[in-house]
């Protein structure tokens, strides 16, 4: 970080300490001389020498910007390959999540189903004969409702799934041409039955 500032300020160091140089030797010859008749020599010496000067610190300021605007495209390049990777380690963990919560939903909900079905079997044994139909009914009714939520989240989760990966592999794969199919003979196979 500190490097880069020591670069640009060795640059302007330069600049500064030959504009120095040169008007002290511009100063000097003119006391040399006579200045009724090169004071327009000196004058114009003089801008000029602070023209260059210029376009020298224009130069300097023009490349210590570029390298900080370098240097800050690299580091937010890092953190954006950073946020990716994370977004990425964050998506398979809650994909992991998810597999482990349906997991133990349906098996808590599986238990709970059979454990109707056995209160209503039970019950129509010992003579409660509609009030055990009502509960095994009710157990069915249960088991076939999760059973459907669950294939239509299954049939969601893909669909979701399938659009994504054409989005993504779209731009990627070259669209496909259609082959044409070759056509059985049917010489042979009428031999074949005939044999």
């Amino acid at each position: 970080m500190l490097g880069p500032r020591i670069g640009g300020v060795f640059k302007f160091l330069i600049g500064i300490l030959l504009l120095q140089v040169a008007t002290a030797l511009l100063t000097y010859t003119a006391m040399q001389t006579d200045l009724k008749q090169t004071m327009w020599l000196f004058g114009m010496l003089a801008a000029t020498l602070g023209v260059l000067v210029a376009l020298w610190f224009d130069s300097v300021i023009g490349s210590v910007k570029e390298q900080a605007m370098a240097r800050q495209h690299k580091r937010h390049a890092r953190e954006r390959e950073k946020l990716r990777v994370q977004a990425e380690k964050e998506k398979s963990k809650l994909a992991k999540q998810r597999k482990r919560s349906s997991g133990g939903a349906t098996l808590k909900t599986g238990l709970a189903v059979g454990g109707m079905v056995g209160v209503g079997v039970a019950m129509m044994f010992a003579q409660l004969m509609t009030l055990g139909l009502l509960t095994v009914s009710a157990a069915g009714g249960a088991a076939l409702g999760y059973g459907v939520r669950s294939r239509q989240e299954k049939m969601i989760r893909a669909r979701e799934q399938k659009q994504a990966e054409k989005l993504i592999y779209a731009q990627d794969l070259p669209a496909l041409t259609e082959q044409p199919t070759p056509r059985p003979r049917l010489g042979r196979s009428r031999k074949r039955q005939a044999d």
